[in-house]
């Protein structure tokens, strides 16, 4: 009897095990336009079908990378962007849209700024907030038009501990982030 047990212990292990490192693939990324080098370490969350990955648990950290029509409104302010729409301009959008998120508390802009990625006029910004339970967060944003579509790469993380640890790893993935040239 005790074998018997024992037998399905270790079974129950090893299938949570697998379970486990499936959760913490990058399989399932959604299509794209572009492509990325991640870092090992970096997984995406099962519950997400967004271009989201993360090294601990998207509630400490993530890097989320999206492309969308820049004709789409945007869900808080309703919002769009233009084709030709210089940075600066598509950058006050998104701090609009940010600031006008009833799930963001204490908003605050620590820099915004003209950036290039993959050749591309762009913006960063910068920003701070908090959740409704009190945690605060940093996020680096860089976003840029090309064409029809708004690109946009952000680092998100707790404040405290997380952004400065893994602020080295988005860097990597924005330096490496290259559009399909098709």
């Amino acid at each position: 009897m005790k074998k018997m047990v024992f037998i399905l212990v270790a079974i129950g292990l090893i299938i949570g095990c697998a379970s486990s490192a499936y959760k913490r693939s990058l399989k399932d990324l959604p299509d794209h336009d572009f492509s990325v080098n991640i870092p090992d370490g970096w997984w995406k969350p099962q519950s997400t079908n967004k271009y989201l990955i993360t090294k601990d648990g998207a509630h400490l950290q993530y890097v989320r990378i999206q492309q969308r029509p820049v004709d789409r409104p945007f869900r808080h302010t309703k919002k769009k962007m233009r084709p030709r729409m210089l940075p600066l301009e598509s950058a006050r959008v998104i701090i609009d849209e940010l600031a006008s998120d009833r799930y963001i508390m204490n908003f605050k802009v620590v820099e915004n700024a003209p950036a290039i990625i993959d050749g591309h006029s762009g913006f960063k910004i910068v920003f701070t907030y908090e959740n409704k339970k009190g945690a605060e967060f940093k996020t680096l944003y860089y976003g840029f038009i090309n064409g029809d579509s708004f690109f946009n790469l952000r680092y998100n993380a707790v404040t405290r501990h997380y952004y400065e640890k893994d602020i080295a790893d988005f860097q990597k993935m924005l330096n490496s982030f290259k559009l399909d040239r098709g």
